[in-house]
């Protein structure tokens, strides 16, 4: 049996050529296509092999970005339900082929989106609490207000974050659930902050960061369903009053405890 053995770390051809060079070259050496087969010798030095002076690990992550950007867009304005793989790909600008080199399907798309949103939220939340200067409660009124005004600014963010995360399937329930879990743990720590004498072992077995957790998102819900016609600053400032009775409840509850001891 005659055997044309393509290989692709000696030709230097990303594998989608390798079909054509096949066509070519049997044409060529008239080999009879029946009796040819092709063999891709590929090895680990592939996955970094250089292209137009970038390396195909960082290509893979570049069109990652660009299936994630192109998630946010689709899942924000046409919703999760309405979207297709062939509708992100298109505003990707990359075959489907490249969609399933990142993602297993829709779903995974949408986890990898949301994450990236939260984490965002996660470290401007940090960076601004590492910076405060002597000002907590200034810090956390800050905070919520770049919280809420990432949703005016990008009303895909506040579709996909607050309204198509919910009832996709388990899986994304889980995700939406963690992200409550960090929102209640970053309330906790601003509370630390800002009211000191609150004991820690007391706050962690508190509801409170909980439900101040929930409130901030179902204020977002209302705000953006209304269509932001609330002032931002009369946002920042009611959910400020609640984050500080809550947390003067707390300082008080933390000193009556100290008494009993």
């Amino acid at each position: 049996m005659s055997c044309l053995i393509l290989m692709s770390d000696a030709f230097l051809v990303p594998d989608n050529l390798t079909l054509k060079i096949f066509s070519f070259l049997s044409n060529l050496l008239d080999f009879d296509k029946s009796y040819c087969q092709i063999i891709f010798m590929k090895t680990k030095t592939i996955q970094n092999r250089v292209y137009g002076g970038v390396e195909a690990n960082l290509r893979e992550e570049e069109r990652r970005k660009k299936l994630i950007e192109a998630g946010l867009e689709t899942f924000g304005t046409k919703g999760y339900a309405k979207t297709n793989i062939k509708m992100i790909c298109g505003i990707a600008g990359l075959t489907e082929r490249y969609f399933y080199e990142s993602f297993h399907h829709k779903e995974d798309l949408l986890c990898a989106v949301y994450r990236e949103l939260i984490d965002e939220g996660q470290r401007e939340a940090m960076a601004a609490l590492e910076d405060s200067k002597g000002f907590p409660l200034e810090t956390a009124s800050r905070v919520l207000k770049m919280f809420y005004h990432r949703f005016q600014q990008d009303p895909r963010r506040a579709q996909l974050q607050l309204f198509e995360i919910l009832g996709v399937s388990p899986k994304i329930d889980r995700e939406y659930q963690n992200a409550m879990r960090l929102l209640a743990d970053l309330v906790r720590l601003f509370l630390l902050k800002v009211f000191p004498r609150i004991h820690k072992e007391m706050l962690n077995k508190s509801i409170i960061p909980t439900g101040l957790a929930g409130s901030i998102i179902m204020i977002a819900h209302e705000w953006v369903l209304g269509g932001f016609i609330t002032p931002l600053d009369e946002i920042i400032s009611q959910s400020t009053d609640l984050f500080v009775a809550m947390g003067k409840h707390l300082e008080k509850q933390s000193g009556l405890k100290s008494k009993k001891k």
